[in-house]
């Protein structure tokens, strides 16, 4: 039985910062974001989908965590109330945000757990990168659209620089 199976008060453990498709529909929502949850379950269903990985929430929360990106999120939010920032300041401090992201490294673990799935797909595979954040599309909102993303991604470095693109969309004007 998977954490996600569980019906305990439990709190759940947390993933590996990436999982297969068949891995990833034994976890919830939260780790893993709805669209791939979504993929999961159909997978498991017995759908056709294709194949993939699953670059969790902790692969976000360690990158953030690993590029002192909490401070530097605080201070760019943090200059005053954001009710009196002006537009220009506030697309100022995401442009900013957005440029860090995009320039700071994936921690050596997870950049390996990703390139080892990725080879798992195959050489030369295409891949679609996309975000599935927790709660990002539900029934009752969808933010579709909303933040980046990058299809027919071929090989290891690109894979990781549109992962980058992705998590840096958090900033983006749209969001």
């Amino acid at each position: 039985m998977g954490p996600a199976a569980r019906f305990s008060d439990e709190i759940e453990p947390r993933p590996p910062s990436v999982l297969s498709l068949a891995e990833a529909a034994e976890w919830s929502e939260t780790w893993i974001g709805g669209k791939a949850a979504t993929l999961a379950r159909l997978a498991q269903a017995g759908v056709l989908v294709p194949d993939g990985f699953c670059i969790t929430s902790v692969a976000y929360e360690r990158f953030v965590q690993a590029g002192g990106l909490v401070r530097v999120i605080q201070s760019e939010l943090g200059r005053k109330p954001l009710d009196q920032m002006r537009w220009e300041e506030i697309w100022d401090a995401a442009l900013r945000l957005r440029s860090i992201f995009i320039s700071m490294p994936i921690p050596v673990d997870t950049r390996r757990q990703i390139l080892d799935a990725l080879r798992g797909l195959g050489v030369g595979c295409r891949v679609a990168v996309r975000s599935s954040a927790p709660g990002e599309d539900s029934a009752e909102r969808s933010y579709a659209g909303l933040h980046e993303s990058y299809l027919n991604v071929v090989g290891g470095q690109d894979v990781l620089h549109a992962v980058r693109l992705v998590w840096a969309s958090l900033w983006s004007d749209a969001a």
